[in-house]
């Protein structure tokens, strides 16, 4: 494994095609390629949102996994979206499972002896989970199963470092959902992101290649969708609201 925390193989490719993904559909296309390389069969994407129900079916954002397993999962009820063991590692970024680790809490939980045979079922005796902690105190949470072997320590490694970074860059792409459901233009964006890195009206006007009156427009624009009275203002509340960081 390189300093970039990939080793070759295509590896570095795959960090670069999460990294440039600009849509849920090319976030898929990312996975699918994840998946490929660690020789998994199934993911599941959880959505940070929370969800008006307790079903799997209602936290996924994006998953192949069977519709006759989540189904199954939410008949059961009363069980949560990761298998046990995973959920108790909240201090790990990422750790794997194997459906044996679950036949202790089995003998005490039928829902459990439930799952396990769930899991065997549709071929998903193990796999591996990776969560992101976000400031806000959300969590984001994706998961891989099949019936390989565990990885190794360094496969986890790379495992954990590759799907961090896809879980930042869905943050990054809901952020910009929430700046289209406040109104709030990509161009105004890019302003405040030059206003946060010290350049003044007249900087960001050059930078891009607009007219200062056209730059103190966005600015008045940006400042009443913010419910600011000054840039300064307007480029504090929208790193607080996740807006920019």
């Amino acid at each position: 494994m390189d300093g970039d925390g990939v080793s070759d193989g295509g590896g570095r490719k795959l960090l670069v095609r999460i990294q440039a993904a600009e849509s849920l559909s090319e976030i898929g296309t990312a996975i699918d390629l994840l998946l490929q390389r660690f020789r998994f069969d199934y993911f599941k994407l959880f959505s940070s949102r929370l969800a008006s129900t307790e079903t799997l079916r209602d936290q996924l954002l994006l998953t192949n996994v069977p519709t006759g397993f989540i189904e199954g999962f939410d008949s059961i009820g009363g069980l949560p979206a990761a298998p046990l063991r995973i959920l108790s590692a909240s201090d790990r970024l990422a750790c794997q499972w194997h459906v044996s680790d679950l036949a202790g809490k089995a003998c005490t939980s039928p829902q459990v002896g439930r799952l396990m045979l769930l899991l065997k079922e549709y071929g998903m005796s193990g796999g591996a989970y990776a969560t992101l902690p976000m400031f806000d105190g959300r969590k984001q949470m994706f998961g891989v199963s099949g019936e390989r072997e565990a990885l190794s320590p360094a496969d986890l490694d790379e495992f954990s470092f590759l799907s961090i970074h896809l879980l930042d860059r869905m943050e990054v792409l809901d952020k910009r959902r929430n700046w289209q459901r406040t109104g709030i233009s990509s161009l105004e964006i890019e302003c405040l992101e030059m206003a946060a890195a010290g350049l003044d009206t007249a900087a960001i006007a050059r930078r891009l290649s607009l007219s200062t009156r056209t730059v103190n427009y966005l600015v008045a624009s940006l400042c009443r969708k913010l419910g600011a009275d000054r840039l300064e203002h307007a480029v504090g509340k929208a790193i607080r609201l996740g807006y920019i960081t």
